[in-house]
C-alpha cells in the first residue's frame, strides 16, 4: 500500500513539474522586454538652446521666430547607464557642444512697429546683442521609468517614457561679435559689465566652471535584446547669470580704458554696447540696465539617444527578475 502511494505521488509530482513550462509559456510572452540589471553604453546628439538675457523674452517667440534656424547649435556626447531595477537606473554622461542666442530673434515682433516704442521686442532688438558659448559638461543622473515599477501590463511594452534628474558641472567659454562685424571674440576677460574690477559697484568675477541641475524627460524604444533608441529633452538650471555675457549694467568707455589694456578696451567697448552700430542709435548711458540680473541663465538640449545593453552573465537576457 505504501509503495502504491509513493508511486502515485511520484507520478503526480512529475506531472506538475512537466506542466510548469507550458503554463508559464501560456502567461508569458516569448520575448519579454523588461530591462535586466547591468550596464548600457550609448551616445546622444541634438539641438541646443541658450536661455538667458540675450534673445527673446519667452519660449514661444524663441522657437517660432523666423530666424531661429539661421545658426544651428549642437551638442553631443557619450554616456554609461547602470540599471539596478527595471524602473530605476543611474546615468553618467559627458557632453560637448555650443550654445547660441541673438536679439535678432525679436525681428518678427518689431516689424510694423515704431522703433521709439518702449516695447520689449523693440528694446531687445535695438540692443542687438548676440552670444555664443562652447560648453563641456559632465553629469550624474537618476532615471525613473514609471511603467516598469511593477512587472506586469505596460511594463512589457517596448516603448517607455522616463524622467531623469541629477547634478552636473560644466565649463563654458563665452563669445560675442565686435560691433557690426561678424567676427567672434572671447568675452570672459573683457569684463563687459566690469566683472572683477575694484569697487563695490562692480559685480564679482564668476568662474568658468559652474554647477547645474539637469532635469529631463524622454521616450525610449527597445529595438531588440541589446539596442535602444530614444528622444530626450533636458533643461539645465545654472547658478549664475553670465552664460550669455549679459546680466547687469552698462559701463563707460572711460572705465574700460581705466581697467583694460588699450587693445582690449577698444574691443570691449564695441562688444558691450552694439546699439550705436545699428539703426543710427546713440550709445546707452552708463549705469542703465543691459540685462536682467534677477534671473539666472540656463540651457537645454533636444537629443536623439542610441545605446547598447551589455549582456548579463547571470541570467537570460529577457527573463524578468522578481522584485
Amino acid at each position: 500500500m505504501q509503495a502504491k502511494v509513493i508511486r502515485l505521488l511520484s507520478v503526480l509530482c512529475v506531472a506538475v513539474v512537466m506542466s510548469i513550462p507550458a503554463t508559464a509559456q501560456k502567461f508569458r510572452p516569448s520575448r519579454v522586454y523588461i530591462e535586466p540589471d547591468g550596464w548600457s553604453i550609448g551616445t546622444n546628439i541634438g539641438k541646443t538652446d541658450m536661455w538667458g538675457d540675450v534673445g527673446t523674452k519667452g519660449p514661444i517667440d524663441h522657437y517660432t521666430n523666423s530666424k531661429y534656424f539661421d545658426k544651428v547649435s549642437m551638442m553631443g556626447g557619450l554616456f554609461g547607464r547602470y540599471s539596478f531595477h527595471p524602473s530605476f537606473a543611474t546615468r553618467f554622461q559627458l557632453n560637448f557642444g555650443s550654445l547660441y542666442a541673438t536679439d535678432e530673434w525679436n525681428y518678427d515682433g518689431v516689424k510694423g512697429k515704431n522703433l521709439l516704442e518702449g516695447k520689449d521686442y523693440v528694446q531687445r532688438y535695438l540692443r542687438a546683442q548676440n552670444a555664443k558659448a562652447i560648453v563641456v559638461e559632465a553629469s550624474a543622473m537618476f532615471e525613473y521609468t514609471p511603467r516598469r515599477f511593477n512587472l506586469r501590463g505596460k511594463a512589457y511594452k517596448r516603448r517607455q517614457p522616463y524622467l531623469a534628474a541629477g547634478l552636473a558641472v560644466f565649463h563654458y567659454t563665452p563669445y560675442s561679435t565686435v560691433g557690426k562685424s561678424p567676427t567672434w571674440v572671447k568675452t570672459y576677460d573683457l569684463s563687459l559689465e566690469g566683472q572683477g574690477w575694484e569697487g563695490a559697484s562692480y559685480p564679482k568675477k564668476n568662474s568658468r566652471w559652474q554647477p547645474a541641475v539637469p532635469l529631463a524627460f524622454g521616450y525610449r524604444w527597445d529595438l531588440g535584446d541589446h539596442l535602444n533608441l530614444g528622444i530626450e529633452y533636458m533643461y539645465r538650471m545654472t547658478m549664475f547669470d553670465y552664460l550669455d555675457g549679459v546680466s547687469g549694467k552698462y559701463v563707460s568707455a572711460f572705465e574700460f580704458n581705466q581697467n583694460l589694456g588699450p587693445k582690449e578696451a577698444a574691443t570691449a567697448i564695441q562688444v558691450a554696447d552694439k546699439t550705436p552700430y545699428y539703426n543710427n542709435s546713440l550709445a546707452n548711458k552708463p549705469g542703465t540696465l543691459r540685462g536682467n540680473p534677477g534671473n539666472n541663465d540656463g540651457y537645454s538640449t533636444f537629443t536623439i539617444t542610441f545605446s547598447y545593453k551589455v549582456p548579463s552573465r547571470h541570467r537570460i537576457w529577457w527573463q524578468p527578475k522578481q522584485f
